[in-house]
């Protein structure tokens, strides 16, 4: 998504399997929020993981990252439901629907609004340990597909939640589970993905990149990264503790065509990047179904909204 406000659907964290035992030993696993599993699941198994979020931008970071008050807040509730499938004990595909409905200024979008949807296929090149300890590794390629409407926004600009673009992202992830000699558990999550440029997008009329009404041109979207990393750590087989802090880097958006008088329009969107934590605390009903519900939050960006973001999400593994 643009950022004209915070994503947080980009980097869900969902496909990850919930239980890792053995006997005495036992802990449960939702995954955090933000980043994606890395182990697998066995083959045929299907993980579902609603997330409920509720973003509330509170102000902006400036060129050199200097935090400004805006006086109208924008609020968005979201909707999104990443879906997965273990084609093989390695090898598991993902699709992600999201929708949203947003507020600010005394506007609000029509409704809820579909948003971009993404489709991630992840292979498992390392597995855990016979007793769910041990270094796991795994790679992805994830196509965002511009379902979300992004451009002709008509008078609300509200209305706009995809980017356009047909963005792909690799990314390489890393997770490890440590056994504590006190029967608690502590396990660790990292990825870092890239996104190349994608193609230009032909923007008609107002648009999600600023643009207003008449404009006929095109954007040129640059480069884009993330990294995040995440703890988990058991109190008991139900509950579990969570700590996780992710940046993100989108390069800048080159604008080029002509307004509605007909005059050449050249504008260059600057980058832009954020760095937020997302803390949040895990409750297991049985070791396939787990509730997460925690916040992120910016803590200091350059050219991005200052945000906060409450969530919830139910893992369902059948």
């Amino acid at each position: 998504m643009p950022k004209t406000l915070p994503s947080v659907a980009l980097a869900l964290a969902s496909l990850a399997p919930l239980a890792a035992s053995a006997a005495p030993r036992e802990a449960n696993f939702t995954g955090p929020l933000v980043t994606p599993a890395v182990n697998s699941m066995p083959e045929g198994m299907v993980n579902i993981e609603p997330y409920l979020i509720h973003t509330n931008t509170r102000g902006r970071y400036d060129n050199v990252g200097h935090r400004r008050e805006e006086h109208s807040m924008v609020r968005q509730w979201q909707l999104a439901v990443p879906m997965s499938y273990a084609l093989s004990d390695t090898h598991v595909v993902q699709l992600t629907l999201t929708s949203s409905r947003t507020s600010g200024g005394g506007l609000h979008s029509d409704g809820m609004r579909t948003g971009d949807t993404t489709v991630r296929l992840q292979q498992r090149l390392r597995g855990p340990d016979a007793d769910g300890g041990g270094l796991i590794l795994a790679v992805a390629a994830a196509q965002r597909l511009p379902t979300g409407r992004y451009h002709q926004l008509d008078r609300n600009p509200l209305n706009g939640t995809g980017s356009g673009a047909m963005r792909t992202t690799f990314s390489f992830g890393a997770q490890q589970l440590h056994w504590l000699d006190d029967a608690h558990a502590l396990r660790w999550r990292a990825q870092l993905a890239w996104s190349p440029t994608p193609g230009h997008i032909r923007l008609r009329d107002s648009s999600v990149y600023g643009t207003d009404a008449g404009f006929r041109g095109r954007a040129r979207l640059d480069q884009a990264w993330n990294a995040s990393v995440a703890a988990e750590y058991t109190l008991n087989p139900r509950w579990v503790l969570v700590g996780e802090a992710i940046w993100n880097r989108a390069g800048a958006v080159d604008l080029v065509g002509t307004s509605a008088d007909g005059s050449h329009m050249a504008r260059r969107l600057k980058p832009n990047q954020d760095f937020s934590l997302a803390p949040a605390v895990e409750y297991h009903f049985t070791p396939n179904t787990g509730l997460i519900a925690g916040v992120q939050f910016t803590v200091a960006g350059r050219n991005t909204s200052d945000y906060v973001a409450p969530q919830v999400a139910l893992n369902m593994v059948f």
